[in-house]
């Protein structure tokens, strides 16, 4: 936040660049960092309660473009009754080992191991307890 930002209005619109900023570059990660910060507290309580409700749909509007501009999107899941050939095929060794390396770059962040895969988030959750968490523990977990 500039210096000049002391007016509710004026800290509505650092609020506002500062997520169209990060949304133009398509990062992610960045936008959703942003509200976390020390700089965005105080703006944000700076704001008049009336405002606050703006600064929220700014953010929204943002991140809805960030997504659209990030360089690896999420998939959109498809329908709950699709043919096999439509759904991933996780047996092979290959993609295994590329669902074992995504969750290591993204540090078990299921989000971040769906956009590497290019699949949704769903299937890489799916693949994660099937394939990772299952070969480490063992099949099928015992009941007490």
């Amino acid at each position: 936040m500039s210096k000049t930002a002391t007016t509710p209005i004026r800290r509505l619109q650092s609020l506002t660049m500062a997520f169209k900023r990060l949304a133009s570059r398509g990062d992610i990660e960045g936008l959703r960092a942003y509200p976390r910060s020390e700089a965005f507290l105080r703006a944000f309580n700076g704001l008049d309660p009336n405002r606050r409700e703006s600064a929220m749909r700014s953010y929204a509007k943002a991140e809805a473009n960030c997504e659209a501009k990030t360089s690896h999107p999420l998939v959109k899941p498809g329908p709950i009754d699709a043919r096999r050939a439509q759904k991933a095929n996780w047996s092979n060794a290959a993609k295994l080992a590329r669902v074992a390396e995504a969750y290591a770059v993204a540090g078990g962040d299921d989000e971040k191991a769906a956009r590497i895969l290019g699949v949704s988030l769903g299937s890489a959750r799916l693949a994660k307890k099937r394939h990772l968490d299952a070969s480490t523990v063992g099949r099928c977990p015992k009941a007490p």
